[in-house]
């Protein structure tokens, strides 16, 4: 069990999973909730970006699995990933539900 590069992809999967999941369940509770689009992006840009999240990772997965990269570590990998984004999000989840929109002055 060593390191490769391509290990790295296992880590960004696990990542854009957890990633993925706030996005997509404040979409779709039909909540105001910041994307990568604006501090108060709709819901429904929130669920096409976790769901964006979601069909990336797959698709990095599948990817790597049809070329025979996967090994012991890129499972632990995953999970690392994706445990450092939830943890990332559940640090911050308060800077992020009491935002409010900048104001003009």
């Amino acid at each position: 069990m060593s390191f490769d590069l391509y290990d790295v992809w296992y880590l960004i999967i696990g990542f854009l999973l957890a990633n993925g999941m706030p996005h997509f369940v404040f979409g779709r509770a039909g909540k105001v909730f910041r994307s990568p689009f604006g501090q108060r992006s709709a819901s429904k840009t929130n669920v096409g970006w976790g769901l964006s999240n979601f069909i990336t990772a797959t698709a990095i997965a599948a990817a790597l699995k049809y070329l025979g990269l996967y090994d012991d570590l890129s499972l632990a990998l995953m999970l690392l990933g994706f445990w450092l984004a939830v943890l990332m999000f559940g640090m911050s989840i308060k800077r992020f539900m009491n935002e409010e929109p900048a104001t003009k002055n």
